[in-house]
C-alpha cells in the first residue's frame, strides 16, 4: 500500500522547446522528492518541436510507469478513466489547454507575451488551484484578462522563473564555423511573427552593409530541427537578405540543427559573441536572452515584457538606497495592437497589444556597442554575477520544492495500491 501523494506532471518533457525546459525543471524538482511524492509523467508534444531521445531515456521509467497506470484504467471503449487517480496534477501548457484532472490542479505556463490573454483563458485558469508563471510580466497581464462578462482570473498566480545550470559542460561549437568577422552578434529564435526577425535582420544589414568586420550568427528554425526545416529556414533568410542588400559586406552565419544541451549552452560564448540582439514584440521570459546575459554577453533588447525581470538588477546608490537598474541596451518601443496576420486563435486575439521596437533606437544601440563594447562590459559582468546567484538552477528547483510542500500540505492524501498491483488489473 502507498499513502504518498500521487502527482501527475503533464507536459512536453521530451521535446526541444522553451515549454519543455520549463517542464523538465518542474519534473526534476519532483524527481528529487520521490521519497515524499509518488510521481507520474504524461509526456505531451509541443507543436511540431523535435522529440529528444536523450530526454526520453532520462524519464522513460516514469513515463512507462504512468502508461501502465493509465492502461489499468482503460474501459471497454478504449477510454482512460482518471477520476480519483491523482491527488494533484501539474499541467505545463498554454492556459487554453488547462483541464480539470484532479481535485487539485496546478497550471504551469509561460502565459503570454501580449497585454492581455484571450477571454476563454479566464474559465480555464479558474479551474486551477494555482497558476505558476515565469515572470512578473506574465502574472500582471494574466491578471488584466477578462472574459466577455468582465470576470477576471481569481486563481492565485505565483512566479517561479527559469533557472540557469552553470554545471553544463561547454564545447567549442564555433571552431569549425569559419567565423571570419571581428565583431559578432548572436540571435536565437523561431522564425515566427512574434520574434520580429524580418525587421531585425533588415535593420542590422542596413546598419552594417558596408562593414566587413561585423557578423550576425542566427540560430533559427521554423518548427523543429529537421532537414526539411533547415532548407525552409535557409530559403527564407536568404530571400530576405537578397531583398535587403544582395551586395552587403557584413556576414550572416546561419546555424540550424538538433543541438545537444552542451552545444546550445556553448552558443553563448563571449570569446566569439560580442553582443546578443533581439527586436522581439514580447516574451513570457526569453530564454536565449537570459542565457546570453548569464554568460556576460551584452544584450540589446526591446525594453518591454518578460525579459525585464532578469535584465534589471538591484544596485545601491551612494546613499545606500537599493533600486532596480537596467543592465542592457534598451530599444525604445511603442505599444500597439497586434496585426491581423499575428492573430493565433486561443493564444493571441484581436485587440491585444505588444511592443513595436523603434528602428532608430535599435540601430543606435548596434552602432554604440560595436564601437564601445569595452565601456559596457562592466554592466554585463555585473548582471551575470547577479543572475548566476539568483537564478541558479538548484535555487529555482528549491522554489518549486517549497511550493510543492506548501501546496500538498493542504491536501488530504488517499491510500493507493502499489503500481505493481495495478499492473495486474
Amino acid at each position: 500500500m502507498n499513502n504518498k501523494p500521487r502527482v501527475l506532471i503533464v507536459g512536453p518533457v521530451c521535446n526541444i522547446s522553451g515549454y519543455s525546459e520549463h517542464a523538465r525543471t518542474l519534473l526534476d524538482s519532483f524527481v528529487e522528492m520521490q521519497d515524499v511524492f509518488d510521481v507520474y509523467v504524461q509526456d505531451t508534444q509541443w507543436a511540431a518541436a523535435t522529440h529528444s531521445l536523450k530526454y526520453y531515456n532520462k524519464y522513460k521509467n516514469l513515463i512507462n510507469k504512468t502508461n501502465n497506470l493509465f492502461q489499468s484504467r482503460v474501459d471497454q471503449e478504449g477510454r482512460v478513466n482518471i477520476a480519483g487517480l491523482f491527488d494533484c496534477t501539474y499541467q505545463v501548457r498554454p492556459p487554453n489547454e488547462f483541464q480539470q484532472m484532479s481535485e487539485n490542479d496546478i497550471g504551469v505556463t509561460a502565459a503570454l507575451e501580449t497585454t492581455f490573454a484571450p477571454p476563454e483563458w479566464v474559465s480555464k485558469c479558474n479551474l486551477m488551484k494555482n497558476i505558476l508563471v515565469v515572470s512578473e510580466h506574465a502574472k500582471k497581464n494574466l491578471k488584466k484578462t477578462k472574459d466577455q462578462n468582465g470576470v477576471g482570473i481569481s486563481t492565485p498566480i505565483t512566479v517561479i522563473p527559469f533557472g540557469y545550470d552553470s554545471t553544463v559542460e561547454k564545447v567549442d561549437i564555433y571552431k569549425d564555423m569559419e567565423i571570419t568577422t571581428e565583431f559578432n552578434f548572436l540571435t536565437v529564435l523561431q522564425l515566427a511573427p512574434r520574434k520580429n526577425f524580418e525587421n531585425m535582420l533588415k535593420w542590422f544589414v542596413e546598419e552594417f552593409k558596408d562593414n566587413d568586420k561585423v557578423g550576425l550568427v542566427v540560430k533559427a528554425h521554423m518548427q523543429n530541427n529537421s532537414t526539411l526545416d533547415f532548407h525552409s529556414s535557409k530559403t527564407i533568410i536568404k530571400g530576405l537578405l537578397d531583398t535587403i542588400s544582395p551586395n552587403r559586406k557584413c556576414k550572416i552565419y546561419f546555424v540550424h540543427g538538433n543541438f545537444s544541451e552542451q552545444e546550445m549552452a556553448s552558443l553563448y560564448n563571449p570569446e566569439y559573441i560580442d553582443c546578443y540582439v533581439t527586436t522581439t514584440h514580447g516574451e513570457g521570459f526569453g530564454i536565449p536572452i537570459f542565457n546570453a546575459a548569464c554568460n556576460k554577453i551584452p544584450v540589446i533588447a526591446t525594453n518591454w515584457s518578460g525579459h525585464l525581470d532578469f535584465l534589471r538588477a538591484p544596485v545601491k546608490s551612494k546613499t545606500g538606497k537599493v533600486k532596480l537598474q537596467s543592465h542592457f541596451l534598451k530599444v525604445d518601443y511603442k505599444l500597439d495592437k497586434v496585426q491581423s496576420q499575428h492573430i493565433m486563435p486561443g493564444l493571441i486575439v484581436e485587440g491585444c497589444e505588444w511592443a513595436y521596437p523603434d528602428e532608430t533606437s535599435f540601430k543606435k544601440n548596434l552602432r554604440f556597442i560595436s564601437n564601445n563594447k569595452g565601456s559596457f562590459l562592466e554592466e554585463a559582468h555585473s548582471l551575470s554575477t547577479h543572475l548566476l546567484d539568483k537564478y541558479d538552477i538548484e535555487k529555482i528547483k528549491q522554489k518549486y520544492k517549497e511550493f510543492h510542500q506548501e501546496h500538498m500540505g493542504t491536501i488530504k492524501t488517499k491510500t493507493y495500491n502499489d503500481i505493481s498491483e495495478l499492473d495486474t488489473l
